[in-house]
């Protein structure tokens, strides 16, 4: 977040997402008129409203043209008695609470020129291009107003924060290279050279089909509903998963290429892809099921080929055992395997157009179903019952790095 200070009565605000490779991939302003009237305190008013929207051991960094940094070092310093007679000491107060108790890693810098610093310079573009008569970007509205009550926090690696509209923030990729801006960071290198064990091009078919227009979760299906919350919620913290939310994926998962542990999610982008399928499969109908037997009959054919695939797990989840390993986690996460697609599309003997690519996604979607609602889910109950028996909290699931123990976060609920 970049602030600077603009008229008595409001601050105006520019914040900005970059990664580590020096990109800008989303930008805004608003205007912030709550909290006093002096430019100084509404600053510090703004940064202890951001303070406390933010997750647990985090980073932050402001950028400010007052010299926050050295006032604070004197501040958290001084004794009770001279911390009183500080200026605006009220808040100073509130944010250095906020600061201990969030355990954040906080940091004040003076903007010295702004015209040097590409990110400064975008701020500070965004701030001038407010109106101070418009109160339609008020922080507190922002904030407040139905529509935006879920604002999205993500903090990448370099401690950046985000916070806008998930659905506003998906609809910006409207292409597989916008799509893969996120994903080829310096970070995800070593995925450039394995592309081969993911379709991505239905994997983009299937994310702007079950996101892009769906805006009204309530109302979708629950299968769509849980693409939802896994693209809205997981996707953009990819790049930090392991740092900032450790239970958004189980820690005993193995990678259903290698067959190795794997840690986090970036692990499937750095081994090698599957062995080739056997391409001598019969024939299949893709007509109606309801209106021809024998459609129905090889559809069911078709759905066994598909569950015997090494990179969707089926057959770890049936066989199950205390050993709790999955290799098709990473498929419930909506990335479609391209041994599944090669698959159905050798079977039927159709070309790769877009009546066979709605058959690929719709039996991907069907698979997805089964798998998660008749294996994966009951099988996170049973760990679940298993770790209260145990007395295994959550807490204690997010501090262990070992094979032993898993954190789900997945509805377990009858």
């Amino acid at each position: 977040h970049n602030t600077v200070g603009s008229t008595p009565d409001s601050i105006g605000c520019g914040w900005i997402q970059c990664d580590e490779d020096n990109l800008i991939l989303v930008s805004d302003s608003f205007l912030w008129t709550n909290g006093p009237l002096s430019p100084q305190a509404s600053e510090l008013g703004f940064i202890l409203q951001v303070l406390r929207l933010l997750p647990t051991n985090c980073s932050i960094d402001f950028y400010s043209v007052h010299s926050y940094a050295a006032f604070y070092e004197n501040f958290i310093g001084s004794s009770p008695e001279r911390r009183v007679r500080s200026p605006c000491y009220l808040l100073w107060m509130a944010i250095h609470e906020q600061i201990i108790a969030s355990n954040l890693d906080c940091s004040f810098h003076t903007i010295a020129k702004v015209s040097t610093d590409p990110f400064l310079t975008r701020c500070s573009i965004l701030v001038d291009s407010l109106s101070s008569n418009n109160r339609f970007f008020s922080f507190n509205s922002l904030l407040d107003s139905p529509p935006f009550r879920r604002l999205l926090i993500v903090s990448l690696c370099n401690g950046t924060p985000l916070i806008t509209d998930p659905v506003k923030y998906w609809r910006t990729f409207t292409n597989m290279r916008e799509f893969f801006e996120i994903m080829n960071l310096s970070r995800f290198i070593p995925l450039r050279s394995s592309y081969s064990s993911i379709d991505w091009n239905l994997t983009f078919d299937l994310f702007k089909e079950t996101l892009y227009h769906r805006v009204d979760v309530a109302q979708i299906s629950s299968a769509h509903r849980f693409h939802l919350q896994l693209w809205f919620d997981e996707l953009p913290l990819m790049s930090c998963l392991r740092f900032r939310y450790p239970g958004l994926y189980a820690d005993d998962s193995l990678c259903p290429n290698c067959g190795i542990f794997m840690e986090t999610l970036e692990h499937f982008f750095t081994c090698s892809p599957d062995e080739s399928l056997d391409e001598a499969l019969p024939p299949i109908s893709f007509r109606n099921p309801s209106n021809s037997p024998k459609a129905q009959s090889d559809l069911d054919t078709l759905l066994l080929q598909l569950k015997a695939l090494p990179s969707l797990g089926f057959s770890s989840l049936q066989n199950y055992s205390d050993s709790l390993t999955f290799t098709g986690l990473w498929f419930l996460r909506g990335f479609i395997p391209r041994d599944l697609s090669i698959l159905i599309i050798t079977s039927s003997g159709l070309s790769r157009r877009a009546a066979s690519t709605m058959i690929i996604l719709r039996q991907f979607l069907k698979l997805h179903r089964e798998i998660y609602h008749q294996l994966w889910r009951p099988r996170c109950k049973m760990k679940s019952l298993k770790d209260k028996v145990l007395d295994i909290t959550p807490t204690m699931l997010r501090t262990m790095k070992c094979s032993d123990f898993t954190n789900f976060r997945f509805d377990v609920s009858p």
